[in-house]
């Protein structure tokens, strides 16, 4: 009777358990095996193109805790498909809807993309192929075939922009390590094509030049032993830079050289004077790596926009707020020995005009807007300043003063040049009377170089 009892006590303990535990827990070992699958599937790192279909999905591990399946996580509509990518599992490939590899488009089709990074990871989007012809004007979607694009915000994912029409849209480039697509059908259009496009996990915000000591910070460094000129852009351009961020770039020449910043695209959102008190993202320069207010803030559109340093350092720093969107900028920078060109101080040009003390080029003469080559001096003025360089070599500043000791010679009266002389002779004796007074200033420290 006792044997009955307990028995019955252990019939009822197990049923308890079936009843408190969740089904999932009793398929759970079924979900890692399907994940380790999907894991192993891709461990080589390489790019791959994903052709969803009904089976082929790929699981999103853990990772920190990223998943988006709690408060806040949009999952779509209950018919729609999803699609989950990990960056420990994938760490770039391509999407396109299912009709792309049965060449059959349905209507009423949904397809969510999840896109998880680690950390400071970003997801960048390229598309290469888009046509989701719309009804509406070229700038409306209605009800026509859409992609929609979520960023997480403040806990919540919201939708940020919603593409349509024929168009190829810009990169898009993530706010953090989440990123979502949802591609929505309404119409079996025969015209929808559908879109393609290539995804890639980054921390380099999207700008594949200079060297970038931290992954979690928007600072790159141009040394000119490295390369002597170059690129530099915004981070994910020609697509719209990411809100609230800030990003330097530094520049190290030479002791005799100066930066040379000359913009071929501008466009950062903003008003003048394109401070944080008219809400504006904004560009700065500086001869320092603190505030230099030789110079002001920049926004809006410009052309022809040209920026040159005191000496051998100079930093360019983009900032954005919270607010709204712009494409940003791409520009060429150059090391330039002062030795080939005249006039003191450092400024900017823009279509506006001078602005600073102004930038010049060869033999004094001004740059002008949308031309970089500088204008050169005359043969006789030439031979003349190779002469005095001679007897002044390798002293800072000597070819800027024999250009102008060789115009003043041929341009002014006997007295002047006979001054000039002195003059010549006073700078060749100088720097062993003063020593270190006339030695250049340090530019700030460099950054420490990692060793991977």
């Amino acid at each position: 009777m006792r044997q009955n009892h307990q028995l019955v006590k252990v019939t009822n303990f197990v049923l308890y358990l079936a009843l408190v535990l969740p089904v999932g827990t009793l398929v759970g070992q079924h979900g890692n095996t399907v994940q380790a699958e999907a894991s192993e599937s891709h461990s080589t790192g390489k790019g791959a193109e994903f052709l969803p279909s009904s089976g082929n999905s790929v699981l999103g591990g853990g990772g920190g805790g990223t998943g988006g399946h709690g408060k806040g996580y949009y999952r779509g509509p209950p018919h729609c498909k999803p699609h989950t990518f990990s960056s420990i599992q994938l760490r770039n490939g391509s999407i396109a809807p299912s009709h792309k590899r049965s060449g059959v488009f349905p209507s009423a089709t949904c397809e969510l993309y999840e896109f998880i990074g680690q950390g400071v990871e970003r997801i960048q989007i390229v598309f290469s192929e888009f046509r989701l012809p719309s009804k509406q004007e070229p700038n409306e979607c209605g009800e026509t075939d859409i992609l929609m694009v979520f960023f997480h915000i403040d806990g919540r994912d919201e939708v940020v922009e919603t593409l349509c029409g024929d168009t190829l849209p810009k990169p898009i480039l993530s706010s953090g390590p989440r990123l979502l697509l949802e591609f929505r059908s309404t119409f079996n259009n025969t015209d929808n094509k559908g879109f393609t496009a290539d995804f890639i996990f980054l921390t380099n915000f999207g700008i594949s030049t200079g060297y970038q000591p931290s992954p979690s910070e928007c600072n790159f460094y141009y040394f000119k032993n490295a390369s002597n000129q170059g690129w530099i852009q915004s981070p994910n351009f020609p697509g719209a830079y990411p809100r609230n961020i800030r990003c330097n770039y530094y520049f190290y020449g030479d002791p005799l050289d100066y930066v040379l910043i000359r913009f071929t695209y501008f466009d950062i959102e903003g008003v003048a004077p394109c401070d944080e008190d008219s809400a504006s993202d904004y560009v700065e320069f500086s001869n320092f790596n603190t505030r230099d207010r030789k110079y002001p803030f920049y926004c809006g559109p410009r052309r022809d926009l040209i920026a040159r340093s005191d000496g051998r350092f100079f930093r360019v720093t983009m900032v954005s707020n919270d607010r709204l969107d712009g494409t940003g900028f791409r520009a060429l920078y150059a090391f330039e020995s002062t030795l080939n060109m005249i006039g003191p101080g450092s400024g900017v040009i823009g279509s506006g005009g001078i602005y600073g003390v102004g930038v010049v080029g060869a033999a004094g003469v001004p740059f002008i807007p949308g031309h970089y080559q500088a204008a050169t001096s005359s043969t006789t003025e030439r031979n003349v300043a190779a002469s005095v360089a001679k007897v002044t070599s390798g002293k800072r500043g000597a070819g800027m003063l024999a250009v102008n000791g060789a115009r003043i010679a041929f341009h002014g009266d006997a007295s002047v040049l006979l001054l000039t002389g002195v003059a010549l002779l006073l700078f060749h004796l100088l720097p062993s009377l003063l020593g270190s007074q006339l030695a250049a200033a340090n530019p700030p420290p460099m950054p420490p170089i990692l060793v991977a």
